[in-house]
């Protein structure tokens, strides 16, 4: 599988495309690139990406990342030439991030970032693309009662700021 793109443009993967951040990062990509958004709206929102949808090198895909993801059986894709091409970059913003639901999202996100991240992972080894992880502050949980704000020393650690 090549490395880099045979035809004109990159095939780019989003995966959590349709979030709030990820749909800006779909819009900056498609400027230049073939974009293949995966999303299971489970915190994102179709009403993002349906601008985005008019373009021919944009793909929408709804499917959760914690299950296997072949691109080459998609219908959809076979514009992208994918069997051909492959993917040259993904990018993994995929994972239910509503602070507010933390409670009620936490075995989704926890499989989101253990399954979900093996089978982006996956794709991004058979591909050889280039990959890049996002995160947010929900992997730590649920903030304390006093809503405190909390960073990241260069420890790894997470201290607490404020009184």
């Amino acid at each position: 599988m090549p490395i880099s793109p045979i035809f004109e443009k990159k095939n780019i993967l989003v995966a959590g495309g349709a979030g709030f951040i990820g749909t800006f990062l779909c819009e900056e990509l498609l400027r230049k690139n073939k974009v293949i958004c995966v999303d299971n709206f489970s915190t994102g929102n179709r009403k993002n990406i349906e601008p985005l949808l008019q373009y021919p090198d944009f793909k929408f895909i709804n499917h959760d990342i914690i299950e296997p993801l072949d691109l080459e059986r998609l219908p959809e894709l076979e514009v992208f030439k994918i069997k051909f091409q492959g993917v040259q970059e993904i990018y993994n913003l995929a994972c239910p991030t509503a602070p507010k639901n933390f409670e009620k999202n936490k075995i989704a996100t926890a499989l989101s970032n253990s399954a979900g991240m093996r089978n982006v992972l996956e794709l991004a080894v058979k591909y050889k693309a280039k990959f890049l992880q996002f995160s947010s502050s929900v992997v730590y949980g649920s903030r304390p009662d006093d809503s405190r704000p909390f960073v990241e020393s260069d420890r790894g650690v997470v201290d607490f700021i404020g009184p």
